[in-house]
């Protein structure tokens, strides 16, 4: 596994935090370590389904982050990952407020890497679990905007 000096983790960090879609969302990576990492998003009105409960996509998409952002470390600085397969389990539907998501590097191929992930929500409760697989690609991080 590469190593990642802290710089880079937290250069990594910003530009996610930067992304369009987690600013959309309010989802952000508060930590990313060596094989880890853990998201939040405050959970609100633009997050809730017809049934006034929030939306599994919401939780989908904080699951598919810390699952990404946690084998960063594993990848090359030409390198970049896509997930092919996420599967979740729903376990109960979150409470409002903060939605922690924290994920944990697996295992790497050459070509392929998997992670998983858990989303707790504010009152503590375990309310998703998550695994996923991504394809490695070479990437040109310079040109994130194609």
């Amino acid at each position: 596994m590469p190593e990642k000096t802290r710089e880079e983790l937290d250069r990594v960090a910003q530009a996610l935090n930067e992304s369009p879609f987690y600013q959309y969302l309010g989802m952000r990576i508060v930590r990313i370590e060596e094989g880890h990492s853990e998201m939040q998003m405050e959970l609100g009105p633009k997050h809730r389904n017809i049934w006034n409960t929030f939306h599994g996509g919401a939780v989908a998409s904080i699951l598919d982050s810390t699952c990404g952002s946690s084998l960063y470390s594993s990848l090359a600085e030409n390198e970049g990952a896509i997930t092919i397969d996420l599967r979740i389990n729903y376990l109960s539907p979150p409470a409002a407020g903060l939605l922690t998501g924290k994920g944990k590097f697996v295992h790497r191929t050459r070509g392929l890497a998997w992670s998983e992930a858990e989303a707790f929500d504010s009152e503590g409760k375990r309310v998703a679990i998550s695994q996923a697989i991504h394809r490695i690609i070479k990437r040109d991080w310079g040109k994130q905007n194609r």
